[in-house]
């Protein structure tokens, strides 16, 4: 390992990554809720002299943006992931004990927020010598299903219009074994039917025409549908199938009277490759087909609305990509080992990112053996969240020099 890069990897304090960690699970930051979290994590960017700047995306809801500057004519490079969180619900309280924080927010994110935190802290304290910017981005809106990719939309955006440059950025939100370069697709699909018949009392029409009847057909369509999915070969990258699942059945207000609309919801994942509307059109063509097939077995009424909510969109980029290969390198540096790539079937926001022209990869500190996040008893290691700050510093050193 070169000298340089060694000596600023010897100032990553862990024990400062783990006390900003559980200040951040403190605060409370669930989605639509991010403000005081932003504010606070700014706070820490401006302490270590970095420019920093709140994106406001909508009232009260900023992304954080932040820069160490270099002296000009390198690359730069995005650290990302998201300000908040799902509900605290049950989780156990915020603490920090036997090499773990816990907490909600803990493992998704916080603790990769605060290991970002600490790289740029090593580099600004060592006055390393880049070229290019490293920007680091805390954002809002991530989790489903009220997060629908609000913040990373609006760094997008700015990227876009040139505003943002970098060129490349890691999500600091995945696996500490593999670097992360693929992601299925996600939507949240609502079928509804509805009997032009009105309430009316069960005695007076036939149970064929009840909307109840019609959507558990739409039920075994989507059994059709996933089984058609998991059909054909999977990417060898991620380790679960595409699918589609159910979620919510609804209809009906009285025993004895017909409803006056029935709604079926659920998900439904797809591979690199492929797109929301290549997915939807294929729903939609099973279910006008399966339409046509109840008004002759069943009623002439039958009508299916079908409506698709896209989370996020699919990607996958080159595993030979410099992004992919300057990144396996910093992770060779600091932990000695080769990693190869990977893939995952979760939401996550590297495909906005790469959609806007900037090569994303995702890497961070989650054991896939011990995932927590979401979980009540939300945990994450202090010791790999001190690894990725290492390679999160490695990175920048060599990318941006």
């Amino acid at each position: 390992m070169h000298k340089d890069i060694t000596e600023i990897l010897d100032k990553i304090d862990p024990q400062k990554i783990a006390d900003l960690t559980l200040e951040l699970v403190k605060i409370p930051s669930p989605t639509g809720h991010e403000l005081e979290a932003a504010r606070f994590y700014a706070s820490q960017l401006e302490k270590i002299g970095l420019e920093v700047r709140l994106d406001h995306v909508e009232a009260n809801r900023p992304n954080v943006i932040a820069t160490l500057r270099g002296k000009g004519g390198g690359k730069n490079l995005i650290l990302a992931g998201h300000l908040d969180t799902i509900p605290q619900e049950k989780c156990v309280p915020p603490r920090s004990e036997q090499g773990r924080v816990y907490g909600r927010g803990a493992c998704d994110m916080k603790g990769s927020l605060a290991a970002m935190v600490e790289t740029a802290r090593a580099l600004a304290a060592s006055k390393a010598q880049l070229r290019g910017d490293v920007i680091l981005i805390g954002w809002v809106g991530h989790e489903a299903p009220t997060g629908r990719g609000l913040g990373p939309k609006a760094v997008a955006k700015s990227i876009r219009e040139g505003e943002i440059k970098a060129a490349g950025a890691v999500i600091t939100e995945g696996p500490l074994d593999s670097v992360g370069i693929a992601q299925g697709g996600m939507a949240i699909f609502t079928i509804t039917t509805s009997s032009p018949k009105g309430t009316v009392h069960t005695a007076t029409v036939p149970l064929r025409s009840n909307p109840i009847l019609w959507i558990a057909e739409a039920v075994r369509e989507i059994l059709a549908f996933d089984e058609e999915l998991n059909s054909k070969p999977w990417n060898p990258l991620i380790p679960q199938r595409p699918s589609a699942q159910l979620g919510i059945v609804s209809g009906g207000d009285f025993y004895n009277r017909l409803p006056a609309e029935c709604r079926l919801t659920g998900t439904v994942r797809w591979d690199p490759g492929e797109s929301v509307h290549i997915v939807e059109n294929r729903l939609r063509n099973r279910l006008d087909k399966l339409e046509n097939r109840l008004w002759h077995s069943l009623d002439g009424d039958v009508r299916f609305k079908l409506e698709m909510d896209l989370v996020r969109e699919s990607y996958e980029i080159p595993d030979d990509s410099e992004m992919v290969k300057s990144t396996q390198a910093a992770i060779r540096e600091v932990t000695g080992k080769d990693v190869g790539v990977s893939g995952w079937r979760g939401v996550g926001d590297p495909p906005i990112l790469n959609d806007a022209g900037v090569p994303t990869v995702f890497y961070g500190p989650i054991d896939f053996a011990n995932v927590t996040a979401h979980s009540d008893n939300e945990w994450i290691s202090i010791e790999s969240l001190a690894t990725v700050s290492g390679v999160y510093t490695a990175l920048a050193y060599r990318y941006c020099a």
